[in-house]
């Protein structure tokens, strides 16, 4: 079945968001062809329409995006640094993938240790360098931590092992 059209069949007008507009569905050799018609421009009346009705343009949805706060979150990825709790460490390479592709970190080198694979990041506001170990990671501790970090990105407290973390900066000064 064919899709709404843009404009008018007759005369070829734009048709604009919440409009009301007629839909005259026409069979043809090659299979059904719809001609959409604003209010003003009346369709001929051969060949008839298989089946015609009236519609409305819809608005266009709005774009859904979620505010990014690259130095908070590359706080948090900071302020994990020493932290060993596994669930950490795994936040902690999330949060670095995260901010190498929002280009707040940049990767330097890889390599092997006796702790596994280490991850070297660069800041690119500082040129700190930050070693990231890369954890071993599941399916289901992804999906955890991912759903962890669209928590922290909203805005909203997460917990990891019985204490809360915020995005938010919680130092004094």
């Amino acid at each position: 079945m064919p899709g709404p059209a843009k404009s008018c069949a007759h005369c070829a007008r734009a048709l604009s968001a919440g409009e009301t507009f007629r839909v005259h569905l026409y069979e043809t050799r090659e299979g059904y062809s719809r001609r959409d018609y604003c209010p003003g421009c009346a369709p001929s009346a051969d060949p008839a329409p298989v089946a015609a009705w009236t519609s409305r343009r819809p608005a266009p949805a709005p774009r859904r995006t979620q505010a990014f706060d690259r130095q908070a979150t590359y706080e948090l990825f900071r302020r994990l640094e020493d932290d060993q709790q596994p669930r950490k460490v795994q936040l902690r390479f999330l949060l670095a993938l995260l901010l190498w592709r929002k280009k707040t970190l940049r990767l330097g080198h890889t390599e092997k240790t006796a702790d596994g694979e280490v991850w070297e990041f660069v800041a690119t506001a500082t040129e700190d360098v930050h070693r990231v170990l890369r954890p071993a990671l599941d399916e289901e501790h992804l999906e955890q931590l991912s759903a962890q970090l669209e928590q922290l990105l909203s805005g909203a407290e997460v917990e990891f092992d019985g204490a809360t973390t915020p995005l938010e900066d919680t130092t004094d000064g």
